[in-house]
């Protein structure tokens, strides 16, 4: 409260004689009535007084002079109905030592000036709490509109006239990218690695601004932890739709209920989907981001699957999505269908993103590019393939275990190249002599002659399946 609120409080009948000083802030209203009162002072007070000293024999003119030496805000002579006069000297004085004075009636009572002091400090030192309950109640009053992150930040942004972002596992989840931004780690359970990022470091801030901080980082917590259990819920239910999907026909009712709670229908059109390359929960994040309430992904061992709902021509759509991710992965799309169809639609998925591996490039690949027959052994059993192959390689494949051999390494080569022994050779960096006595052990044990299409055909099968289960 400054001098000039105080004697010009509505209501307040008080008389102003000298108008100096009267923007200072006032630090107390005090009343003295002592010879000396300079001890009593610690600079910016309102002193009021009714002149008792005068009995003591001290001039108006130097009493003043005292409170203008102890740095006295300004001076409030109180008129008394047996001295209804200011002592002369005393007005002069002030004016000298430019120093406000008032007088005041006798029918005000010093009390009233005091009060009126008192009830302006009390707004003062309410204030900021009254302004932290509001953002309490604003915060609160956006999350029932809208819960999220968001609804906090845009009330805390608005506190501080500032922008203000979240960083969750290093990319900023909510508000926007800030170009130099100072993290405040949030405290939650499982939030070491969530930040709230602010334009300015937080020591850089004023106290209301840190304090609108603090109050609203619990708020953002709570928000990154609830949606973090939601997302880890739909995980486990995108992850057992997965796993059902692969189940095949017996699990189709189970896979049928939980795309319907995931908000996807079962009679499609869905299309599988797989994903090769980069961090499998960084890719699944990223993707469950660009497919919103289209589709889910789950990391599921070194590659992400997803089932997606498809809009229009699914080429334009594998295209669309491999674009939002960023590129440089092995993307792959199965065939359209219902929930019937899922687990067909995954296998080609995964094929496509196997004939994508195999460019110089990375990019993406939908099931109907495709047209080599070892795409059919996507829709067979993986444990019937394994079991078929594992029939006519076993001995070679436990004469590599047992002796460290690579008959079947050199056996895949050999069938890539086309046949061609020389080549072959030089790949393998061994002589060709050797590429024909490894080969011709591997007619030995497995009754086949390379010479013959339909055995070579049977041995390439076999080497392909073992590479797709």
């Amino acid at each position: 409260m400054r001098v000039r609120d105080l004697v010009h409080t509505p209501g307040l009948a008080v008389d102003l004689r000298i108008a100096a000083g009267l923007d200072r802030t006032i630090r107390w209203v005090q009343t003295i009535e002592v010879q000396d009162p300079g001890p009593f002072l610690r600079g910016g007070e309102v002193v009021l007084t009714a002149g008792a000293w005068r009995a003591a024999g001290i001039a108006p003119a130097d009493f003043v002079r005292r409170l203008a030496e102890a740095d006295a805000a300004a001076v409030g002579y109180g008129l008394l109905p047996d001295c209804p006069e200011v002592p002369d000297g005393l007005v002069a004085a002030a004016e000298r030592h430019r120093l406000a004075c008032f007088v005041v009636p006798v029918a005000v009572p010093f009390i009233e000036i005091t009060e009126v002091f008192i009830a302006a400090k009390r707004a003062e030192w309410e204030r900021p709490l009254r302004r932290h309950l509001a953002q309490h109640d604003r915060i609160v009053a956006a999350l029932r509109t809208r819960r999220g992150v968001d609804a906090v930040l845009g009330v805390l942004a608005q506190e501080l006239g500032l922008p203000v972002a979240v960083r969750s596992q290093s990319v900023v989840t909510a508000g926007e990218a800030l170009a130099d931004a100072h993290a405040v780690p949030l405290i939650g359970e499982g939030l070491a690695d969530a930040e709230l990022l602010l334009p300015r470091r937080l020591e850089e801030l004023d106290v209301e601004q840190r304090t609108a901080v603090t109050q609203a980082m619990p708020f953002i917590a709570l928000e990154v932890e609830r949606l973090r259990a939601v997302r880890a819920t739909e995980l486990r239910y995108a992850t057992e739709l997965i796993d059902w999907a692969y189940a095949g026909a017996s699990y189709t009712p189970s896979a049928s209920a939980r795309l319907t709670s995931l908000g996807l229908p079962p009679e499609g059109p869905l299309a599988g989907v797989v994903v090769r390359g980069g961090e499998p929960a960084e890719v699944s994040a990223r993707f469950n981001g660009v497919l919103g309430a289209d589709g889910v992904a789950v990391p599921r061992g070194g590659e992400v699957a997803a089932v997606c709902r498809v809009r229009g021509e699914v080429r334009l759509q594998a295209e669309s999505w491999y674009a939002a991710l960023g590129g440089g992965l092995c993307f792959g799309v199965g065939r359209l269908g219902s929930v019937a169809d899922l687990r067909a639609s995954l296998m080609q998925a995964a094929y496509a993103a196997d004939a994508v591996a195999t460019r110089s490039t990375a990019g993406w690949m939908t099931h109907d590019q495709l047209n080599s027959p070892v795409s059919l052994f996507t829709a067979q059993d993986p444990a019937l393939v394994t079991a078929t192959c594992q029939a006519l390689l076993g001995p070679v494949l436990d004469h590599d275990a047992r002796h460290g051999s690579e008959l079947v390494s050199s056996l895949a080569a050999f069938l890539e190249s086309g046949g061609r022994w020389q080549e072959t050779a030089q790949d393998l960096h061994v002589h060709i002599n050797t590429l024909r006595h490894r080969m011709h052990r591997v007619e030995e044990m497995t009754g086949l002659r390379l010479a013959r299409t339909v055995d070579r055909v049977d041995l390439y099968l076999a080497v392909r399946a073992l590479d797709l289960f």
